[in-house]
């Protein structure tokens, strides 16, 4: 009878405990698999979570099918008995766009997002900022420069819904680039201004290529087909990067996960590749989704 009444009291407490010492659940969301990892003080505290995500439901960032998603994540959070726990996702890399903007005033507004909005600049986006969600981040040096990413407000809307099929208790949804960038904002503070940062990002059925200079990125692009399709691509942007800035000599080549293309990666960029370590995280995002969701 009194383990009876200790089980009823711990089952009473349990949303107490919840509210007052929440759990933290990361996720990572790509077109192909999604990963997790629990919080505890900051830091990993069980074995990651890594699934595929079923065949044909996701395609470029945008969740085609919710019910099947939704269901998955639900399952998996039952099943680790982590319903409860309060989820900070980052959107498949496909999903966001980023730019650099720099303030054209001399303050900065009290409502960043709300001022970019009504500028209405032009930053070639494919949809205008009305239709879109954005996310600004300072960058280091100027405090009128900042790191947008702007996703379609239908892409985000979409997987909202996925997680409310799945029950879950969705309190921040962030661009993969601008938690990666997070993520690496330390590292690239102590390379040269001169340097060109060569980041490849490998994924299911592509390399992400991201160059960044004087700790910006200054572009991005998708390489897709057969390994020497992409290789080729990567010849042809880092080409082309070369012919702007013809006075560039200094190289480093960063890749996020290991790729049996390594070697010839480091051939195309002419350096040895350093693989980019985010323990005791399973990857940089979910590093950067840490540092974000401390953000207000």
């Amino acid at each position: 009878m009194f383990a009876g009444l200790v089980d009823d009291l711990r089952e009473r407490l349990s949303p107490l405990r919840s509210q007052v010492f929440p759990r933290i659940m990361l996720m990572e969301l790509h077109d192909e698999r999604l990963c997790g990892q629990l919080l505890k003080n900051h830091l990993p505290a069980s074995d990651p979570i890594d699934a595929p995500l079923p065949a044909l439901t996701c395609r470029q960032g945008m969740p085609l099918e919710k019910e099947p998603l939704g269901d998955l994540i639900g399952d998996l959070l039952v099943r680790d008995g982590l319903l409860d726990t309060y989820l900070l996702a980052s959107l498949p890399p496909q999903a966001a766009h980023w730019r650099v903007t720099v303030w054209p005033f001399k303050t900065m507004p009290a409502d960043p997002i709300k001022a970019l909005r009504q500028l209405e600049p032009d930053l070639h986006l494919p949809f205008t900022l009305d239709e879109a969600f954005l996310d600004l981040q300072p960058l280091a040096g100027d405090p009128g420069r900042m790191l947008l990413a702007a996703a379609p407000q239908a892409l985000v809307e979409a997987w909202i819904d996925v997680f409310n099929i799945a029950g879950a208790k969705l309190e921040r949804l962030s661009p993969a680039q601008s938690c990666q960038f997070a993520a690496l904002r330390p590292r690239l503070a102590s390379e040269p201004a001169q340097r060109l940062v060569v980041l490849i990002d490998p994924q299911p059925e592509s390399l992400r290529l991201v160059l960044l200079r004087a700790g910006l990125p200054v572009f991005e692009r998708f390489l897709g087909g057969t390994s020497e399709a992409q290789l080729a691509e990567l010849d042809r942007c880092l080409a082309f990067y070369r012919r702007q800035e013809p006075q560039l000599r200094d190289f480093s080549l960063w890749l996020t996960a290991p790729t049996d293309l390594q070697e010839r990666l480091e051939r195309s960029v002419g350096v040895p590749a350093e693989l980019l370590d985010p323990d005791p995280f399973p990857s940089l995002v979910l590093q950067g989704l840490v540092s974000r969701g401390e953000e207000p």
